[in-house]
């Protein structure tokens, strides 16, 4: 069994890549670099180099044309967004030649488009973010006396198709109109794109992972994040599997079975301090960044996701071990630094400094699973560590030469007025 898996500095990639390399399968891992977290594994089979998807999709789309006959892949697994999107977009020519584990592209549109995703699940009764949808700048004139604050900014979509390729979103706050004014202002792809302005809700993250058979749910698993990166809101760091709340599983089936869905996705959940509901705020139609939680607990996403693109009987879980927790070690570096240095000005009742600094030594204790560094398979945590040691030593160096550039402007700009 020859599989391709995209995107191979993603975490997603690198648990496709052991869980199906583990199997005895043969795994290419495709990514912008010869270099990448799940290229490194022990469990890939041989690293590609395809052009990036972000800066020229129309010539990553021809190269895994080709990549799939030349190499008589049986299965493609795309990781991101941009990807996927590729992928199921070509998926007719694509699937003469190979599997795909992706969703009916049509489906895939609605629910990444976040206005779109918002009304559906309004009308499904699943309850979401006070939400106002704006088209760029100006539509922010029409509607800015209606906004409660602190709002919540971002785009409809997490990644935006240019002319020039994908431009990436990120989540925006504001305090209030002339923080939200400066922001659409500043923000180029605010301005110019639709995007939404919504309530904040604070409250634990909790995502509820599904695999589903052209919009019938087969099987589903909950976790709750119990750190993040940033603190105030993001990827897990540190998380921990939980009991499938009956609730969330019928809310999947009502948003994903009238679309037909096919394949996996994740609903991302905040639970709602104030009330303890929980609060949908997007759905990702892809692998997430937490797998290898579900699939130390037990559950093989990717396993089944090969075998339901394949046409094979699906293995389901009888159940999964509840209670199990996974962690983002470097994550959760960058989260305890980013607390310590104050960097995350949106955390709402935040624990102190030392605190922060003693959660992070206990999450060290036997029974918390390291999600990168795996004794069988050790070289994408060490390559890892080394770029973010490189990262950091290049972002400390740019502080300390800031001041430094700063004063010999002072100087330049002296001694050009004693001329």
């Amino acid at each position: 069994m020859n599989v391709l898996v995209t995107d191979g500095d993603q975490r997603a990639a690198l648990a496709i890549t052991r869980s199906l390399g583990r199997r005895g399968m043969s795994v290419v891992v495709g990514e912008e670099d010869r270099t990448s977290l799940a290229g490194a594994s022990r469990y890939c089979a041989r690293p590609v180099v395809y052009p990036s998807p972000y800066q020229d999709p129309e010539a990553f789309e021809r190269f895994v044309s080709r990549l799939v006959v030349r190499e008589r892949l049986d299965l493609v697994i795309p990781v991101s967004d941009v990807t996927t999107h590729a992928i199921a977009k070509n998926q007719d020519a694509l699937r003469e030649h190979a599997a795909l584990a992706v969703p009916p592209f049509d489906a895939f549109e609605r629910l990444t488009d976040k206005a779109s995703l918002m009304q559906r699940a309004r009308k499904c009764g699943i309850p979401t973010p006070v939400t106002h949808i704006v088209d760029g700048i100006a539509g922010l004139r029409s509607i800015q006396d209606q906004i409660s604050f602190p709002a919540v900014v971002k785009p409809t979509r997490s990644r935006i198709r240019t002319p020039d390729g994908w431009l990436g979103g990120h989540v925006h706050y504001a305090s209030n109109q002339t923080e939200l004014r400066k922001l659409y202002g500043e923000t180029s792809y605010l301005a110019s794109y639709p995007s939404l302005i919504q309530e904040r809700i604070v409250g634990a993250g909790v995502g509820v992972f599904v695999l589903c058979d052209r919009g019938r749910v087969m099987t589903v698993f909950q976790h709750t994040r119990v750190r993040e990166r940033p603190p105030s809101g993001g990827v897990s760091v540190l998380s921990e599997s939980q009991a499938v709340d009956t609730r969330l599983r019928e809310q999947a089936t009502r948003l994903l079975e009238p679309l037909g869905w096919h394949g996996v996705a994740m609903l991302e959940y905040k639970r709602d301090h104030r009330t303890g509901t929980p609060v949908l705020m997007e759905v990702n139609g892809r692998f997430w960044g937490s797998l290898q939680l579900a699939i130390d607990a037990g559950v093989d996403f990717p396993f089944m996701s090969c075998e339901l693109a394949l046409g094979r009987r699906v293995s389901l879980p009888a159940s999964y071990r509840v209670g199990h927790r996974t962690r983002w070690w470097i994550g959760d570096l960058d989260h305890l630094l980013l607390r310590l240095l104050e960097r995350d000005g949106a955390v709402v009742g935040g624990s102190s400094k030392l605190r922060a600094v003693l959660e992070f030594v206990r999450s060290s204790a036997p029974g918390i699973r390291n999600e990168i560094m795996r004794l069988d398979d050790p070289m994408p945590a060490c390559r890892e560590l080394w770029h973010y040691a490189c990262d950091l030593s290049r972002a400390a160096g740019r502080r300390l030469r800031r001041p430094i550039l700063k004063a010999r402007a002072g100087v330049r700009f002296r001694l050009q007025r004693e001329r």
